[in-house]
């Protein structure tokens, strides 16, 4: 990642938390300082005690920085803040160059660091490319986190009924995934109607409905598990469905399907995606207007991108979704989405509820 000369300054707080487990980061409340043979946390007083007991050895900063040997806590105080132990640490391991975040840093913490060192470098997305293929460990929690999310839409249906409302299933979810030891991976989808239209829908915080008596329900949540995520939408009719309902979500069924059965390590993402927009397009459908799939680990979204825009080819222990659609403005949206782990030369798919048409009278 970097020479014998360089230094890498993580602000990210999810990069700080993959690299070593340190859970009690928000916004600038920790940094990460990564030197050729040691590293550096520094953190606020508020976390001192969380950070006393990172374990250094177990850390996937050991994994991916062999030579690496030591990470040592530093406490941040008004008279000793980033900039100083920074300058400190700079001179003392005499380094002359420090790379940072690009995506990651404010203009003014830039100002700061100028004092820093002699040079400034910016990097992109080094530790996103390390977080994109997944260590057993993560795997086991994103595989907890999509049985629960499948339990919960077992859950989910059972409140399906004359008058409720989107934050009614909306509570519902969260209350779920409380109740049973986890929390939300994001803020669920719960669209009805015309409402399903929209890819990226906003459940209103207060109660929108009632639902109708003959209707389409989309559903786009997960559950999160010791930091790691899962993600799937289904899709549920009530009442019976309109026959352009019915085309559209086998349209949409038949093109995730045939992504899934043509994943693989060392495919190409673009062509996956191209195959499934063709079919829906085939149909007299319009195409989505987002990725085919993402990648899913401490955060819902990540590294790779599935779409025809920025091709990538699948590696082992990847973890993406699937998730092809199609939305007609203001009638009603289809989406069917699973979560899926790329392994050798075979896949598993994590998100085991039916996607069978589902209709509740």
């Amino acid at each position: 990642m970097h020479s014998d000369t360089d230094s890498l300054l993580i602000t990210n707080p999810t990069n700080i938390r993959y690299l070593t487990g340190f859970v009690g980061v928000e916004q600038r409340d920790a940094y990460l300082m990564l030197l050729p043979t040691k590293a550096f946390l520094l953190v606020s007083p508020l976390y001192q005690e969380e950070a006393k007991i990172v374990q250094f050895n177990n850390s996937f900063l050991k994994k991916q920085f062999p030579k690496i040997k030591t990470l040592d806590i530093n406490i941040l105080t008004p008279d000793n803040r980033i900039t100083k132990q920074l300058t400190n640490i700079c001179a003392n391991e005499k380094i002359q160059t420090l790379s940072f975040e690009s995506e990651n840093i404010t203009v003014s913490e830039y100002e700061g660091f100028k004092s820093v060192v002699p040079t400034l470098s910016p990097t992109q997305n080094v530790i996103e490319k390390l977080r994109v293929g997944k260590f057993p460990n993560e795997i086991t929690s994103i595989k907890k986190a999509a049985k629960l999310t499948d339990d919960c839409f077992t859950f989910i249906q059972t409140k399906i009924q004359k008058g409720v409302t989107e934050t009614d299933l909306s509570w519902e979810i969260e209350t779920f995934f409380r109740k049973n030891g986890a929390e939300n991976a994001f803020s669920p989808i719960v669209a009805f109607g015309k409402n399903s239209s929209q890819p990226h829908y906003m459940t209103p915080a207060s109660a929108r409905g009632p639902l109708a008596e003959k209707s389409i329900v989309l559903l786009d949540f997960g559950a999160r598990v010791n930091g790691y995520c899962a993600d799937m939408t289904r899709m549920i009719f009530v009442g019976k469905p309109k026959p352009e309902w019915i085309k559209a979500y086998n349209t949409v069924l038949l093109s995730q399907q045939t992504a899934i059965d043509n994943l693989s390590s060392s495919v190409s993402g673009a062509e996956i995606d191209r195959s499934c927009r063709k079919i829906i397009e085939d149909a007299g459908l319009p195409t989505y207007p987002h990725s085919l799939g993402h990648g899913v680990g401490l955060e819902i979204h990540e590294a790779p991108r599935l779409t025809i825009h920025n091709d990538v080819t699948l590696t082992k222990d990847m973890v993406i979704t699937v998730e092809p659609a199609t939305y007609i403005p203001n009638e009603f949206g289809i989406r069917i989405e699973d979560l899926v782990h790329i392994k050798d030369n075979e896949i598993a798919v994590l998100s085991t509820s039916t996607k069978e048409v589902i209709i509740l009278l």
